[in-house]
């Protein structure tokens, strides 16, 4: 059925909300915060409650699984039912996690847990992704995704900075107090502040992606060269968030020297967040995300012979400084190219390609550290990084609109 034309260009316009755009900054920070706390310490507590590598690997796999499986669902139930309800579950499903961190006592807990927070993940990020979708018109998108990343950024480097000295000078359970409170501000902030955009487009659309001539698989082949860029990014980023640490203490790194390593790659990331969208003006988006995947690139085939502290942060800041390119462009790019009624499924269908680089990468990653030492870890995603950079540029387009 086709849309009401006044009603499209409404749409398409970008119903723009500041109060929106501004609790969804303020929201995705506080989640950063607390994220950036627990990450770095989940393989190291883990580790202390007797997992071994691969085990490690498999804390993420879980999480990745968890989350893959939410992405899809949750992201085009949001363009039928709203997406706010969607956001309330998932953060009361990550206070829940958060929680149980703490009270886990064995690898098996942990990982329950570490699941349950991975479909948490699985809901949130393709609704937030949407919600900044709704609120943005092309002309500005690029730098209003790139504040909400810097929003992301910043949460993240704070947590990790502060990560390192709880765990230096209290324990490393007294990191896992500070994300269930952190949650339940997050929750306040959204009830209060959050807002879905008014529908504007039919809820009926067929999203079978299986009948030829489907929205959806219309949909998936002008997004699917974004996607893959999308897949290496998250590899590349979760297997830093789940392996990094351990890879640092393997050559004696301390704890302090992680946490100074994580607050690096996030505050590089903000760097990039904060001026990816200028520096999108100047020469294209296009131009910018291959960039990104360079300094990704770059820092995959260090980690591949990274064996001491200043090899791990230069690392560590080449890949802060892609990843915060690659996210906020994946997600402008997808904005861009999306239908406007299938912002939740196309941004749920990325958060799910990126989902399946998780857990492929992530397990590989952790199955070479195990086998072929620490060092081997980031072997397969170099590979995926070389293959999204031929993927930038040659099938990905800047769009021109006026």
């Amino acid at each position: 059925m086709q849309l009401n034309n006044k009603k499209t260009r409404h749409y398409q316009a970008g119903q723009v909300s500041s109060r929106t755009l501004l609790f969804l900054r303020l929201f995705i920070f506080l989640m950063s915060i607390g994220e950036g706390l627990t990450a770095p310490v989940i393989p190291l507590y883990g580790a202390s409650l007797g997992a071994s590598f691969r085990q490690l690997g498999f804390f993420m796999t879980g999480y990745s699984i968890a989350y893959t499986l939410m992405t899809l669902t949750a992201g085009r139930t949001s363009d039928r039912v709203g997406r706010k309800r969607i956001l309330l579950i998932s953060i009361i499903l990550s206070i829940i996690a958060s929680t149980g961190y703490y009270l886990s006592k064995s690898p098996s807990t942990l990982l329950f847990f570490r699941i349950l927070e991975g479909a948490s993940r699985g809901m949130l990020w393709p609704i937030v992704e949407a919600i900044a979708a709704d609120n943005t018109s092309f002309a500005g998108r690029a730098k209003v995704m790139g504040r909400f990343a810097a929003a992301y950024g910043a949460g993240a480097t704070i947590g990790t900075l502060s990560c390192g000295f709880i765990m230096d000078f209290v324990s490393l359970t007294a990191v896992f107090l500070f994300y269930p409170v952190l949650g339940l501000a997050a929750l306040v902030l959204s009830l209060l502040g959050i807002a879905d955009v008014r529908k504007t487009y039919h809820h009926n659309v067929s999203i079978s992606i299986f009948s030829n001539g489907s929205p959806a698989l219309s949909e998936i082949k002008k997004i699917w060269p974004v996607c893959y860029v999308g897949f290496s990014y998250a590899g590349f980023l979760y297997t830093i968030w789940g392996l990094l640490s351990r890879v640092a203490e393997t050559f004696e790194v301390s704890s302090r020297g992680i946490g100074v390593i994580f607050a690096l790659f996030w505050g590089f990331r903000l760097i990039s967040f904060c001026f990816c969208g200028e520096a999108t003006e100047a020469i294209g988006r296009k131009n910018v995300l291959i960039g990104g995947v360079c300094f990704c690139t770059l820092a995959a085939g260090i980690f591949l012979t990274a064996n001491t502290f200043w090899l791990l942060t230069i690392a560590s800041i080449a890949g802060g400084v892609g990843t915060g390119i690659m996210y906020p462009l994946c997600i402008t790019f997808i904005a861009d190219y999306a239908s406007p009624s299938f912002h939740g499924f196309d941004m749920g269908f990325m958060e799910f390609i990126m989902g399946i680089g998780m857990i492929t990468q992530t397990t590989l990653s952790g199955i070479m550290g195990e086998v072929g030492g620490a060092q081997r870890t980031y072997l397969f995603t170099f590979a995926v990084t070389l293959v999204a950079l031929a993927v930038s540029i040659f099938l990905i387009h800047d769009v021109k609109r006026n």
